[in-house]
């Protein structure tokens, strides 16, 4: 969940934000500014992943910060680990981490989502309320979305971002997974929403690491 995008119109946020500061709405004055991009870490410490598990990162940009702010979260945008070898492999919906492939769901090593350039931290959780099973069947679901295209609208509306692309996949579970969406009203942007919040502040996961806990 890089950037927001008008869901009346589909343009950018940063359209929609010029529009809004024109009305006096300047959303982005409150967001504290990015802190430097941090140095790349070797991924090898980390613990062994399992498919199904969530890969959490806090974005770099203004959207990412707006995204932060309006769900009072340290994460803006998830993924799914889909493959663990050779090398783990996330899925997940984005404007334009890739600029070959933007707007759309697609798979990045873990390497790549968590590059300094995209994310100030990461962490990653595994669901404990999921079967392993069922872990594969979501692994199943998201990678048939691959490539199709990035839609953020509010939830009565069709729609197809990152925190949805996995709520959808996961609707099989045997124990519901029921996360809590977000009324946002704002400029250009108003409605039912789900943040990577939602899923971070589920009470039957494990945390399994945290970039911003390493020393």
């Amino acid at each position: 969940m890089r950037y927001l995008r008008n869901p009346l119109t589909q343009y950018p946020i940063r359209i929609a934000l010029c529009l809004s500061a024109i009305l006096g709405v300047v959303l982005l004055l409150v967001i504290t500014p990015a802190p430097a991009a941090r140095a790349p870490m070797s991924l090898a410490a980390l613990p062994p992943l399992a498919i199904g598990d969530w890969v959490f990162r806090a974005g770099t940009s203004a959207e990412s910060q707006l995204i932060q702010k309006l769900s009072d979260s340290e994460f803006s945008h998830i993924g799914m680990v889909v493959r663990v070898h050779p090398e783990p492999l996330i899925a997940h919906a984005t404007t334009d981490d890739d600029p070959q492939r933007s707007d759309q769901v697609l798979t990045s090593t873990l390497a790549e989502f968590t590059a300094p350039q995209l994310a100030q931290s990461f962490a990653i959780a595994r669901p404990l309320f999921i079967s392993t099973a069922e872990h594969t069947l979501a692994a199943q679901r998201v990678l048939e979305q691959l490539q199709q295209p990035f839609v953020l609208a509010e939830r009565h509306s069709a729609h197809l971002y990152c925190t949805t692309l996995l709520a959808d996949a996961l609707d099989h579970t045997a124990i519901a997974f029921t996360p809590q969406w977000q009324q946002v009203n704002a400029p250009f942007f108003s409605g039912e929403y789900l943040f990577p919040h939602a899923f971070a502040h589920h009470p039957d996961i494990e945390w399994l690491y945290h970039s911003n806990n390493i020393q």
